[in-house]
């Protein structure tokens, strides 16, 4: 779907590259959705507050150092709020269907 036509995901600029230069430092390559209150729209969402977290879904099976190297520098970011980092494969059914039909692909 061509990004004008996905909903958006409530970042800013600056916080939105941070995230993407994160994500290439850490998971080249594999693609990352944003899921939960952050994306507009998403089912059940009471709305995004200033310290909403953001909640991330990795694609495929990422190795562990990487995983654990990312969520290292993401709470050690200038970032204002939380970051949930999840791998997709080992969530729930019914929340991996949700993130593939209201999932917002944060990089390319």
């Amino acid at each position: 779907m061509p990004e004008a036509l996905l909903p958006p995901i409530h970042l800013s600029p600056a916080d939105r590259a941070l995230l993407l230069a994160l994500l290439a430092r850490h998971l080249p390559g594999v693609a990352v959705r944003v899921f939960g209150s952050r994306v507009a729209g998403w089912p059940a969402s009471r709305g995004v507050k200033p310290h909403s977290d953001l909640d991330l879904a990795v694609a495929g099976q990422p190795a562990d150092l990487a995983l654990a190297s990312l969520r290292a520098d993401l709470e050690d970011s200038d970032l204002p709020w939380r970051v949930e980092v999840c791998v997709l494969d080992e969530l729930p059914a019914s929340l991996q269907g949700l993130i593939a039909t209201h999932g917002v692909v944060l990089n390319p």
